[in-house]
């Protein structure tokens, strides 16, 4: 079961990366045109935001795994190393179970998003698949977050 998060883990900051790339070079290729040839790319800022989007949305995971977000340390470093372990523990817990409900209501959204058929403005987009996509990272994040959790009760954390 570890693996298969560590893979998805793996496979949504691919994703993540690419879509980054992404962002830069439509922006660097849209100021090039409108500079160059006065011709800005059409629905590019659209495109942009939604990478934008999918970059944040897919990359949580892996940050939470990296323990690259931010805390308040500045309390938390008083404590004993057991209390803020228990501590890391039980905000492990509280957030999987918010982003389980999280995705778990993202997912409904998505379902009424694609019955009514909502695109993006520009380009008419469907809306849906990004936001059944930011389920999957919302998903991974509580995955990775039980993870943790259990890895704190087998005495590895």
């Amino acid at each position: 079961m570890f693996s298969f998060i560590g893979r998805l883990e793996s496979l949504l900051r691919g994703v993540a990366a690419c879509s980054l790339v992404a962002m830069a070079l439509l922006t660097g290729a849209d100021v090039f045109m409108r500079g160059v040839f006065n011709s800005p790319l059409i629905g590019v800022e659209e495109v942009v935001a939604l990478l934008a989007v999918l970059t944040t949305g897919l990359a949580l995971a892996y940050t939470h795994s990296q323990r690259s977000n931010i805390g308040v340390e500045f309390l938390v470093s008083r404590l004993s190393r057991k209390t803020r372990a228990r501590l890391h523990c039980l905000t492990d817990l509280a957030s999987a179970v918010l982003f389980a409900v999280v995705t778990w209501r993202m997912v409904l959204y998505g379902n009424s998003m694609a019955k009514v058929g909502h695109v993006s403005m520009t380009l008419e987009l469907p809306t849906h698949m990004i936001i059944y996509t930011l389920a999957i990272g919302f998903a991974c994040l509580a995955l990775v977050q039980l993870k943790d959790v259990m890895a704190f009760f087998a005495g590895g954390r």
